[in-house]
């Protein structure tokens, strides 16, 4: 008989697990005696290579940002910044376990340093000055994070024409969400991620 020989535990193993079990059971069962069972060890096995939860926390964001697409320097930068956050947007949807944690936890490592980096670089080289390119980096993070996170949670504070328990508005009183009430249903959210992102980057180019 052959006995599968182990794979060594490591701390990117223990990560990488950690993000596949959060993805299938959700962010509120993770506990490092489950993940220990998930590994095949003792949950004190994994102290050995995180030191507490917080630390698995902080890696499993550490992980997503390792995934998250960001287009090579030198193309245009208008276009450079909306593939990022399109990435980003679409990293909550593969991952809507997981994505809180990217907007409540900031990333303490190298490589979340880098994309502030590359964005803050990409703009310097399109002409802005420091300071604006730190603005654009919060307002534009902010929006993507905040809309990102409105879809993988429905958002709560629209009118949603969808749902069975909408509010029955009198049209005299609200004629605007009236006349909107046919197109609740059938919103293109990803047009409408696109037209927030051009308000945005067109207010930055106007300050060129």
């Amino acid at each position: 008989m052959v006995v599968e020989k182990r794979r060594p535990l490591n701390r990117r193993r223990i990560l990488e697990a950690a993000v596949r079990y959060v993805d299938r059971e959700g962010l509120e069962a993770l506990s490092m005696r489950k993940l220990g069972t998930e590994l095949g060890v003792e949950a004190m096995s994994l102290y050995n290579h995180v030191p507490n939860k917080d630390a698995l926390l902080d890696g499993m964001v550490e992980v997503m940002l390792g995934e998250l697409g960001v287009p090579p320097p030198g193309e245009d930068w208008e276009e450079r910044v909306r593939e990022a956050y399109r990435a980003f947007r679409r990293m909550a949807h593969e991952h809507p376990n997981i994505f809180p944690l990217l907007v409540t936890r900031p990333p303490e490592t190298m490589y979340g340093a880098w994309l502030v980096e590359e964005f803050l670089e990409t703009l310097r080289g399109a002409g802005f000055d420091a300071e604006t390119g730190l603005h654009a980096y919060r307002v534009i993070s902010s929006y993507a994070a905040g809309y990102a996170m409105a879809e993988i949670r429905d958002f709560a504070l629209q009118p949603d024409a969808s749902r069975s328990n909408s509010m029955d508005l009198p049209a005299e009183e609200f004629p605007r969400l009236a006349e909107l009430s046919p197109k609740l249903k059938d919103t293109d959210l990803d047009a409408e991620f696109e037209f927030g992102l051009d308000l945005i980057l067109s207010g930055l180019k106007a300050r060129l």
